[in-house]
């Protein structure tokens, strides 16, 4: 429904829904931008990435008041996170380099401009979920079970490096966090989201698109000064922008040959 909505809504062509990242302009709002991940499950892979930060360059150009949707096509999937079956076959520093990259989308994302909402149609899982909390404003379905959130890093075997860490650390209170981290616990954004101060706002399929546009009119105007966004964007999330950054914020770029963990 979200996908009919939004294909009547933006007058979205065929041309463009062969796109795996969709930019288009609010017909009657053009201070609204929405950016649609459309390709399976919206796993991250280099191209995948590369395609995300274009979009972002395109948006940020825009002048005067400005706010981003990012939103999904996937019936079921927000995001799924890195794309295990190209990391996995890559060697150890094509792999590091790549969750590098990702690490610095997620840091672009922290101090973006603009202000950005992520519209949550569905689960949000490792990547995607740090994808998700990277946006200053999340609003997820309403409807139990539809939209879930985990980082199931440690159940898998996986280091969480310490930019991903951050992204999530610097959006949630820590009891949160921890359960997120250690536990592997798996949040209902439907039924938990708002108690646990997850989510900004819910609302039913036929009612999310609606009630993310409207909060993008409510603060696009924060869009206008996009130098003095930034600015205090930075300093509000100081520290985890610096971890995504850093390359030595990287999965352990010395880890994984083996070196002592410092």
């Amino acid at each position: 429904m979200i996908k009919t909505q939004l294909i009547d809504l933006l007058k979205l062509t065929e041309e463009d829904l062969k796109k795996t990242v969709i930019v288009k302009q609010h017909p009657q709002y053009e201070q609204i931008f929405f950016m649609i991940l459309n390709q399976k499950a919206n796993t991250f892979t280099h191209k995948f990435v590369r395609e995300i930060h274009e979009a972002l360059t395109l948006i940020e150009q825009h002048e005067g008041h400005t706010a981003l949707i990012t939103t999904s096509f996937h019936p079921t999937v927000f995001s799924g996170g890195l794309d295990l079956n190209v990391t996995g076959n890559m060697n150890i520093f094509d792999r590091n380099n790549f969750v590098l990259e990702f690490i610095r989308l997620l840091g672009r994302l922290l101090r973006y401009p603009v202000p950005t909402i992520a519209l949550v149609n569905g689960h949000a899982v490792a990547g995607g979920c740090m994808f998700m909390f990277a946006h200053d404003w999340r609003i997820a379905r309403a409807e139990p079970k539809k939209a879930h959130c985990s980082l199931p890093e440690i159940e898998i075997g996986m280091y969480l490096p310490p930019g991903m860490n951050a992204v999530c650390q610097c959006k949630l209170t820590p009891n949160v966090h921890r359960d997120l981290c250690l536990l592997a616990r798996r949040y209902d954004l439907g039924s938990e989201g708002l108690q646990y101060q997850m989510v900004d706002g819910l609302a039913t399929e036929d009612k999310i698109v609606e009630a993310s546009i409207q909060k993008a009119l409510a603060v696009a105007k924060y869009g206008q000064d996009k130098e003095n966004f930034t600015k205090i964007k930075e300093e509000m999330y100081r520290d985890a922008i610096k971890a995504c950054f850093t390359r030595q914020m990287a999965p352990g770029n010395a880890y994984d040959l083996g070196l002592p963990r410092l």
